[in-house]
């Protein structure tokens, strides 16, 4: 590290000369380039080693490691797809459902902010046909909002009310490497909500959100991990998360009310749960401090009782125990190794949780790169950009107002009339690897490359269907990430933040970094939208979701055009409607 706390390969250019003289803002950009890419990265790294210890005793773990000692990622074997499904060979590094839908949710965030619509009705769904892992309530939410007529602040998939596990604690990441008020929990926490009731409504599972994205959001803003009194303070922040959720409409209002019909008061179950945080971190901040690293993280576990299967995967205790691994052992390659031994736990959510805290304060990245970690790298610089109030090219979903998810995990991966591949919603792909069937012949996985970078293990049909019309006219994926291997790779300096006329270190509101220069968002088609709604103008559920998107999407004309049409088709006699119609 240089005096200016900045890597040396960041601080010069090409040439050796120092590139940030004078320039404060870029200074900034470069040095939060360098922390949020190590953040990702020992995130996936956490991931990618705890999972191998995952769901397993100590046999078990000596048969998926071969007997040696887990010290660093390695390939190994997992059964995938259920009893039904096949025993795949994973590469090295190959990371679970944590690191997948943490890049689904960094996907859905542009300039604008987090489209949640996109990550609800097109990732989660889109997910269960490539999910390595996942908890039952999260591939049980995915599936019901698999439904047309599900939105997403109304999940109420069986059992969504009592949805108190880590699923969404572990991808809310991204929304505090993008946001441009780290000091201002209003301003990112209700994208973190957002993103969290899609799944997980049980306050349990709400708190851990909040809690990982308030210590998250304090380790980058002063690059040090949280004490016991940081990690207090997070509930006297998160104890006014019911007055944040009251601006919200959609959270505060439909949610809520739906929420509150199942379970009750919700401020009441939140103070709660605020509550037992409050004894939690109490526990584990009394944790013995005369034992060697590894012996204090089991202390803690006992402590929490993470082995108890009603609690190992608590939303709550999981982000607390990824800040208590940190008070035993700080640096970051001997914490992902003691998460990842700690069978029993929820060996790989901590780590991966633990890994984005660690990372942020890191001098290096891990010692070996995780599979696809050119990536996690180029997702991690975006983010950074719109941090910085840069406009980077977003990824471009289906329409949505046209739009069906996979009507089975098989159903995800459709071919292209040149015989290529397409991933439904995600965008063109490449196969590397032959199918393999499962035991029964019914159903096919096969390894591919998104044209983005990713590599999924996907579930297919033997026979796989056309591409459909509508996907095949939709926006297309952004292109590919250059970068493939780690030599190749090198932080972006403030010269090539300069060159990028999309990055700003003014910060823009979001209703600024919407309009395109002609003040036309290109993201809404009018008379799409207005075909839609004449339509289906008898289902008041689609005119909803219609009239949510021109408002999110459109002009104040655009809003004014089509609420116009609206009434004047509402107000038509209905013979004159069905006339019209047929």
């Amino acid at each position: 590290m240089t005096a200016s706390g900045l890597p040396p390969d960041v601080v010069t250019s090409d040439t050796g000369e120092n590139t940030c003289s004078g320039n404060v803002a870029s200074s900034e950009f470069v040095a939060r380039c360098a922390m949020i890419r190590r953040s990702a990265l020992w995130a996936a790294y956490g991931d990618a080693l705890g999972w191998i210890g995952e769901l397993t005793d100590s046999k078990g773990l000596k048969r998926r490691t071969g007997g040696t000692p887990l010290c660093r990622p390695i390939p190994w074997t997992r059964r995938i797809g259920g009893r039904m499904g096949i025993t795949a060979l994973l590469p090295e590094g190959c990371y679970s459902d944590d690191s997948q839908l943490r890049l689904a949710t960094g996907r859905a965030i542009g300039s604008d902010g987090f489209d949640v619509e996109a990550f609800a009705k097109v990732e989660l769904p889109v997910w269960l046909s490539y999910g390595l892992g996942g908890g039952k309530a999260t591939s049980d939410a995915a599936a019901n909002l698999s439904g047309p007529s599900i939105p997403w602040f109304a999940n109420t998939f069986k059992g969504w009310s009592n949805s108190g596990g880590n699923g969404a604690a572990m991808r809310i990441q991204p929304h505090i490497w993008a946001t441009r008020a780290l000091n201002d929990p209003a301003v990112y926490l209700p994208d973190v909500v957002r993103n969290t009731i899609c799944t997980h409504s049980h306050p349990i599972g709400l708190l851990g959100s909040v809690v990982h994205a308030l210590t998250l959001a304090h380790t980058i803003l002063t690059g040090r991990h949280p004490s016991v009194d940081d990690l207090m303070a997070t509930t006297r922040i998160a104890a006014g998360l019911p007055e944040i959720m009251r601006s919200d409409t959609e959270v505060g209002s439909y949610w809520r009310a739906a929420f509150e019909r199942e379970s009750g008061a919700f401020d009441d179950a939140w103070s709660l749960a605020i509550e037992e945080c409050r004894e939690a971190i109490g526990v584990v901040g009394t944790s013995a401090s005369n034992a060697n690293a590894a012996d204090r993280y089991a202390a803690l576990v006992e402590r929490l009782k993470l082995r108890t299967p009603a609690r190992r995967g608590s939303g709550m205790l999981t982000a607390i125990a990824s800040v208590g691994l940190l008070w035993c052992e700080a640096d970051p390659e001997k914490a992902m190794r003691i998460a990842a031994n700690e069978v029993g736990t929820d060996t790989d959510t901590i780590a991966s949780m633990a890994g984005a805290l660690v990372g942020a304060t890191a001098d290096s990245e891990p010692p070996i790169d995780v599979l696809d970690a050119a990536l996690f790298r180029s997702e991690a610089d975006r983010l950074t950009k719109i941090a910085c109030g840069g406009h980077p090219e977003t990824h471009r979903y289906p329409d949505l107002l046209h739009w069906s998810p996979p009507s089975g995990r098989a159903d995800a991966l459709v071919r292209t009339r040149d015989d290529g591949f397409h991933v439904r919603g995600l965008g063109p792909a490449r196969v590397v690897s032959d199918p393999i069937s499962s035991p029964s012949g019914d159903f096919q996985w096969q390894w591919l490359v998104l044209e983005s970078g990713q590599t999924l293990l996907i579930k297919r049909r033997t026979d796989l269907v056309l591409m459909e019309e509508e996907i095949e006219t939709s926006p297309g994926q952004w292109s590919p990430h250059p970068m493939s291997t780690r030599d190749d790779v090198r932080l972006p300096t403030a010269a090539d933040q300069r060159a990028d006329e999309s990055v700003s270190p003014v910060a823009t509101t979001p209703q600024e970094t919407s309009n395109t220069t002609s003040g036309q968002p290109p993201s809404l088609d009018l008379q799409r939208a207005l075909d839609y709604m004449a339509e289906r103008k008898d289902d008041d559920r689609a005119l909803g979701v219609a009239l949510r998107r021109v408002v999110y999407k459109g002009t104040p004309g655009q809003i004014a055009a089509f609420t116009a049409a609206l009434i004047d088709e509402l107000r038509k006699p209905v013979k004159i409607r069905q006339e019209h119609r047929g």
